[in-house]
């Protein structure tokens, strides 16, 4: 018993942190990441990767949290897409910054480490916990 609220307590931990993230996407994407309003943009390549964040990773990572926190599967698996989505996007950061060359500024270079980072330590939570239990939620 005591595994599963150990489990139960670190899987709320990745929801609020779900949660946060998709709020943080949906505001920053409005704002294309410091770069004017999203909706006055005259350049379509520079708000697709804050159109997408508006439309698919911050409802979805919401959605997550939310499912996870209710104990609902489905919040697993929308989180474990999520985790997908920010390794592609941390991915698509890293390939800009080495295309555009040094200088590498900190605000792009760090946030993609916690993406990465995040996802990694959601997705080995996740399946060892189904290694060893058979399922993560009941």
């Amino acid at each position: 018993m005591n595994e599963k609220n150990e489990l139960k307590k670190d899987l709320d931990v990745f929801a609020l942190f779900f949660l946060l993230t998709g709020i943080f996407a949906i505001v920053g994407s409005l704002f294309t990441w410091g770069g004017g309003w999203l909706f006055s943009q005259s350049d379509l390549l520079k708000s697709l990767i804050p159109l997408a964040d508006l439309i698919v990773t911050g409802p979805i990572s919401i959605v997550s949290a939310f499912g996870i926190w209710n104990e609902k599967r489905w919040g697993i698996y929308l989180a474990m897409m999520c985790s997908g989505i920010y390794i592609f996007g941390s991915a698509l950061v890293y390939i800009m910054l080495v295309w555009r060359g040094s200088p590498y500024p900190p605000e792009l270079f760090i946030p993609p480490i916690f993406g990465m980072a995040f996802s990694a330590l959601f997705f080995v939570k996740v399946l060892e916990s189904d290694k060893n239990r058979g399922s993560t939620l009941s």
